[in-house]
């Protein structure tokens, strides 16, 4: 089931008009793929299960790196280029352009998505989520994070705003909050943060965003958050 909320739609004129706003997505890691193919059975032990996912990514990997096209029932992901080029002699200048990686669902994705049971449920205004963070270096998600690095926070009314919002670090073993500097949020969008990591000791952490964002023009009044249900990692040496 895929729960929603109603909330007020800003986007129309008329008083009576809401949307929908999906709530409570549970995220899922490598981890719980692995248990639910195990699972399924067909004799693989888990040892396999995670060699077979660890091959794929490398492999795939490796694909965009030649900068080619990976086409899968799942995804589809194709490489693109961003800059603007002053001349026909003009050359890639990593500091003036940048390669991206596209995704698109794929055909198996497609069909899942049909089969989505939405149930409604009460709770009155949709509010903040997470529902995935990423280590843009590493490619980790809900786990690793690197210091000095990106990191890709997704969800729902992510956007920071008002006088009190901010990302924040807090240190699982002593309780210790480290806030995002405000000049490192390189993305401020209601659906993703693209943030820097600070320098953080090697540990684990929560993930909180507080914010006033509502949506709508006029914004909270007190600020919401959120903390992330899942520990992220600052490893040795990194």
């Amino acid at each position: 089931m895929l729960d929603y909320v109603l909330e007020e739609n800003f986007l129309t004129d008329a008083p009576d008009d809401f949307r929908a706003q999906v709530v409570n997505v549970k995220s899922h890691t490598q981890s719980d793929i692995v248990d639910r193919i195990l699972r399924i059975g067909a004799g693989l032990t888990r040892s396999d299960v995670v060699s077979v996912l660890e091959a794929e990514k490398q492999v795939i990997c490796e694909m965009v790196e030649e900068g080619d096209a990976v086409t899968t029932e799942l995804f589809n992901a194709f490489p693109s280029m961003q800059g603007v080029y002053t001349s026909v002699t003009d050359s890639f200048d990593p500091s003036r352009h940048h390669v991206r990686v596209n995704l698109h669902t794929g055909t198996a994705l497609r069909d899942a998505a049909t089969r989505i049971k939405p149930k409604k449920v009460s709770g009155g205004i949709a509010t903040i989520t997470i529902m995935a963070v990423t280590d843009v270096k590493t490619g980790s998600i809900n786990h690793l994070i690197t210091p000095n690095r990106n990191l890709r926070i997704t969800g729902q009314k992510l956007k920071l705003a008002g006088e009190q919002a901010g990302v924040y670090f807090i240190n699982q073993a002593s309780g210790s909050r480290t806030q995002v500097d405000p000049s490192d949020v390189a993305l401020n969008h209601p659906v993703e943060l693209l943030v820097v990591t600070p320098q953080l000791p090697p540990g684990e952490y929560k993930l909180e965003v507080i914010t006033q964002y509502s949506g709508a023009a006029k914004p909270l009044k007190t600020p919401h958050s959120v903390v992330f249900d899942k520990i992220l990692t600052v490893g040795q040496g990194t």
